[in-house]
Parts: C-alpha cells; sequence; structure tokens
C-alpha cells in the first residue's frame, strides 16, 4: 500500500486511471472509502488519486505542526502533478477551499459537496450535536458517537428503511477506524491561512461547483448559498431525497455531475 512521509503525518494514498489529474478529499465523518465508486467509475476519464486525512483511515498524526494546504502540495509533488481538479466533501470542502485559494495555480477546477467553511456561526442546533458528540468522546462511547453522526448527517428525519444498509455500515466502519486511533506520540499544531477565508474567496477565480443535498443541515444549506454569492465563477446544484452525503446516496448522478461540470468547465491556467 502506498504511504508517503508529509508534514506532521503518514499518509495512505492510492492512484488510478489516466489523463488529467482529479483529487478527492474525503469527509469528516469518512475517509478515502467514501470515495469508492467515484475512484473507479471516475479512473475512466481522470487519473484519480484519493487519500485518507491524517487522523482518519490509515493515516496518522506524527505530531507537530502540519498544514493541510501543505500535505496537498508534497501529495502533489510525490505525484509530479502540477495540476489537479478536486472533488471534496464536507470537512474535505473546507481544506480544498482553503488549497485553492492559496494555491489558484495548481487547481483547474473544484466541485464541492456540502462544503464546511471556517468562520461560520453554527446555530443552536448544531452547536447542541457537538456538545452531546463531545460528551460521547469523553466518555469513549465511540459507538455512540457513530450513530449520532450517522443520524446527525445521514438519517436526518427520516424512516432507519430509506437508506441502504450498507451505506450505514459504511459509515459506521469509516468513523470507528477514526475514533479508535491512538493518540500521536506529539502534540499536533495545525497552521492556518493568514487571510481570512471571506477574503480569499473574493480572489478566487476558477470554476466552481457546489452541490448541497436537499435533505442536509440547514446550515449547511446556508453555506452553499453562502458560498455561491462569494465566488464569481460558481454554480450552484441541489441534489433531491439526500442528505449530507449525497455521494454515497446518489452515486451515478453527482459523478455525471461532477464530470460534466469539469469537463466544460475547466481551462488549464498557464
Amino acid at each position: 500500500m502506498p504511504y508517503l512521509s508529509v508534514s506532521g503525518a503518514t499518509i495512505y494514498f492510492d492512484s488510478k486511471g489516466s489523463g488529467p489529474h482529479l483529487l478527492l478529499i474525503h469527509a469528516g465523518i469518512a475517509d478515502s472509502r467514501m470515495w469508492d465508486y467515484e475512484f473507479h467509475s471516475l479512473s475512466q476519464q481522470f487519473q484519480v488519486t484519493r487519500f485518507d486525512l491524517p487522523g482518519f483511515g490509515q493515516s496518522s498524526f506524527t505530531g507537530g505542526a502540519f498544514s493541510y494546504t501543505m500535505i496537498i502540495n508534497e501529495l502533489l509533488d510525490h505525484l509530479k502533478i502540477k495540476q489537479t481538479y478536486i472533488f471534496a466533501a464536507s470537512f474535505g470542502g473546507r481544506i480544498a477551499l482553503d488549497f485553492v485559494t492559496e494555491n489558484p495555480e495548481r487547481c483547474l477546477c473544484l466541485a464541492l459537496e456540502s462544503s464546511a467553511i471556517d468562520e461560520w456561526n453554527f446555530s443552536e442546533a448544531l452547536q447542541q450535536y457537538d456538545e452531546k458528540e463531545e460528551q460521547l468522546l469523553t466518555a469513549k462511547s465511540f459507538d455512540q458517537v457513530a450513530e449520532l453522526n450517522y443520524r446527525t448527517w445521514i438519517l436526518r428525519d427520516r424512516r432507519p428503511e430509506a437508506i441502504a444498509p450498507q451505506i450505514k455500515e459504511r459509515i459506521r466502519e469509516m468513523q470507528m477506524t477514526a475514533l479508535t486511533k491512538p493518540e500521536p506520540a506529539r502534540p499536533i499544531k495545525e497552521m492556518s491561512p493568514t487571510q481570512p477565508l471571506s477574503a480569499r474567496l473574493d480572489q478566487l477565480k476558477l470554476p466552481v461547483l457546489i452541490m448541497i443535498g436537499d435533505l442536509d443541515v440547514a446550515d449547511f444549506q446556508d453555506i452553499s448559498t453562502f458560498l455561491y454569492q462569494k465566488i464569481s465563477h460558481a454554480k450552484k446544484v441541489g441534489i433531491p431525497n439526500v442528505a449530507h452525503l449525497a455521494n454515497l446516496e446518489a452515486p451515478e448522478l453527482v459523478a455525471s455531475l461532477v464530470i460534466d461540470f469539469f469537463l466544460s468547465e475547466a481551462v488549464p491556467n498557464h
């Protein structure tokens, strides 16, 4: 299995296919396994790379200062990739936005699914979710954390049978992998961008596809609208009958939207 030592971490990654490069960045309740469908289907037209963020899947923090932007740059350098398309979900979207606003020359085009961002005043409902999750983490009730995240982000207000059982099982497996990881041997410190995101978004000229599940949390609906209004070259698409991770519930639709957008919008930067 391919691993790479980067600043503050050792990361697992996997690549497949040929053609223009596409980097997949997973959500915070998942790992690179959330991209199983996309990794294979999109590799028919792209050289696809997926990786586990440090602390998720098969990647680990080694301690010290790190930045996700630096990690992505080091991964692309290792792969000898100058420019890439990026498809990112949720927390991965936050990371992708930091990366492309700091390194616009390395990204051809960006697709976001239920993207998170910094500097957002979350609703009381999400603050209560955060408090509940923190209580369960402190108690090391990891099964309950996984269940809370599944209900909050995926099931929403639907009946349990509305979701394919393999989706719940995959979310649980990815959650438990992250939740049961040992703590880094040394403390870690994330190095954040110096300029606030809102100011950086004003300068972003890349084509950006903003996808949001119609059943997603209200905060993320609002974030998608904010991004659409702030980014000069953006397209926003609502995905019907899905929640936070649309690609797990509607993989063919999401993949087709991403491919169509990339192929119609992206022009290489020189």
